[in-house]
């Protein structure tokens, strides 16, 4: 079964979704090219959420007394600025894809071992996982890689930070910070590079895993009463699959008020456009969660 994501959006959808007629979306994309749908194979334009948070933006700005052109240039600015150039990959990067690509489980776990040992956490953390992340999540996107590499490679990473998390020493009373993907995401391995930043920086760690329900994380903030939680999504499918999603984390947050509630990551800064946060906070960096 293929998600609305996969499938596309009409434009009848977009329209209800931004408020914007047909007629004015299909103008700003023929016209200004502000989007680029796809086109089904029957002729019908196919739209992502994507495009739909692209055209809010517009409008946003549009609202704030910005004329079309100054806000087709704020945006395009801002995109700009959001294209951070790529670094040359490390030697241990290189390696890792390699042992990866292979199937390489225990060379996989031994280039780990020697790049933390060499550059210590917090550059292991920057300059060998983060990238490397990056590059396997390319290297699916454009079919270099298969379901198998990606999905192996990434579990012996993840055991291999998780492994890091059981066995860093903190001092007795340390503070907590409860860290949970949202219900059906998948992808843990960010929260964990988070929550390993938060402990070099004092604070207690718990990972809820992936995909728990949102019951199991309220059972989870009421048992455990944190003094932070920090929600992570690095796909907009949590929020595809269920729209009143937030909604729902806010009245988590309400019910539960001796705790703060942060929501990050690339899915949520994807779907921001629609979200109203009023207990949450949505936090772009680990200093705004730890201050």
């Amino acid at each position: 079964m293929k998600t609305k994501q996969e499938q596309g959006l009409l434009v009848k959808e977009v329209s209800e979704m931004t408020g914007l007629s047909r007629q004015v979306i299909r103008k700003w994309e023929d016209r200004y090219g502000i989007i680029c749908p796809r086109r089904h194979e029957n002729g019908y334009r196919l739209y992502t959420f994507e495009d739909v948070a692209t055209l809010m933006k517009i409008c946003g700005l549009k609202d704030k007394g910005h004329s079309l052109k100054e806000a087709l240039l704020i945006l395009r600015s801002q995109q700009t600025l959001e294209a951070v150039p790529k670094q040359p990959l490390s030697e241990y990067v290189i390696e890792l894809l390699e042992k990866g690509s292979n199937y390489d489980e225990s060379g996989l776990l031994l280039l780990l071992k020697q790049a933390h040992h060499r550059y210590g956490l917090e550059n292991f953390l920057s300059n060998t996982i983060q990238p490397l992340m990056l590059e396997i999540g390319e290297l699916w996107e454009r079919g270099e890689w298969d379901e198998s590499q990606e999905t192996i490679t990434s579990l012996v990473i993840r055991d291999f930070l998780v492994q890091i998390r059981r066995n860093f020493d903190l001092a007795e009373g340390a503070p907590i910070i409860l860290g949970s993907c949202l219900p059906n995401e998948t992808h843990e391995i960010p929260l964990h590079i988070i929550l390993l930043q938060a402990m070099m920086h004092g604070w207690q760690t718990i990972a809820a895993g992936p995909s728990p329900k949102l019951s199991s994380i309220e059972y989870l903030v009421q048992r455990l009463k944190p003094d932070k939680l920090l929600l992570s999504a690095t796909t907009t499918l949590p929020f595809e699959q269920d729209p009143q999603l937030f909604e729902k984390l806010e009245g988590i947050a309400e019910r539960n008020e001796s705790t703060e509630f942060f929501i990050g990551g690339q899915g949520v800064f994807n779907h921001e456009i629609f979200l109203t946060p009023k207990r949450i906070r949505i936090a772009y960096s680990m200093e705004e969660v730890l201050n």
